[in-house]
């Protein structure tokens, strides 16, 4: 028996279901910013979106927390006790102000005990080097644009609306052989501007990870390779 799912079976079934209503609200939150990050979301740490909103007003919206815990039937004057025991057993991280209740936030244990009680594992880890779906999307956005290239946003840097913080900038230092690269150029206004252009190296990587990647991303409009 793994020392995470001993953890989980010392716990009561109050203690477990309190515990599974915090894992299930942490891990919805989780796939919201990754979908979020897919369609150019900026990137927030995960300290803050993992502390995970609890208190709210009786006439105002329901945080999913609460939501979870009530319909779970833990939230009651017994809730206090049961956030205190797992807080000492270093599975969750408690944030109070003025004696309310105002965050709850999972630890790194806290997840694996519960994933370990409920026979869920844990998500792999993508092979070294494997783009991300945002960066693969801006990969194919780059290659169907080719020699012309993409002209940069609004916001500098952000080529046809793909952060360059986390999208171009991964995608230009690539393994040491860049897909894409930032040219200069001299506009009709004669003002110097520049583009993003893929590079061979995309070229060739498109075309030789291309049924690879259609297959990981289907949702991503991706042509075929000439």
């Amino acid at each position: 028996m793994s020392k995470h799912l001993h953890l989980w079976e010392k716990l009561n079934e109050r203690q477990q279901a309190t515990l599974t209503a915090i894992y299930r609200t942490d891990q919805s939150v989780e796939a919201a910013q990754k979908e979020g990050w897919r369609l150019g979301s900026i990137r927030e740490k995960a300290s803050v979106w993992r502390n995970l909103q609890y208190y709210f007003e009786p006439t105002s919206y329901e945080t999913l927390l609460h939501k979870l815990l009530s319909l779970a039937g833990v939230v009651d004057q017994g809730l206090g006790s049961t956030l205190a025991l797992l807080e000492r057993h270093k599975l969750i991280e408690c944030n109070y102000y003025d004696g309310e209740l105002i965050s709850i936030k999972l630890t790194t244990t806290g997840r694996a005990v519960a994933r370990a009680g409920l026979g869920e594992l844990a998500p792999k880890k993508p092979p070294k080097g494997q783009l991300k779906p945002r960066q693969w999307e801006a990969l194919c956005t780059a290659y169907q644009a080719g020699e012309l290239g993409l002209e940069s946003g609004l916001t500098f840097g952000d080529y046809a609306g793909f952060s360059w913080q986390w999208t171009w900038l991964r995608l230009r230092d690539y393994q040491g052989s860049g897909l894409v690269k930032e040219v200069g150029y001299w506009n009709k206004d004669g003002k110097h501007s520049t583009k993003l252009v893929i590079t061979q190296a995309g070229i060739e990587f498109y075309r030789q990870q291309w049924s690879q990647y259609r297959t990981l991303y289907p949702d991503v409009n991706a042509p075929k390779p000439d």
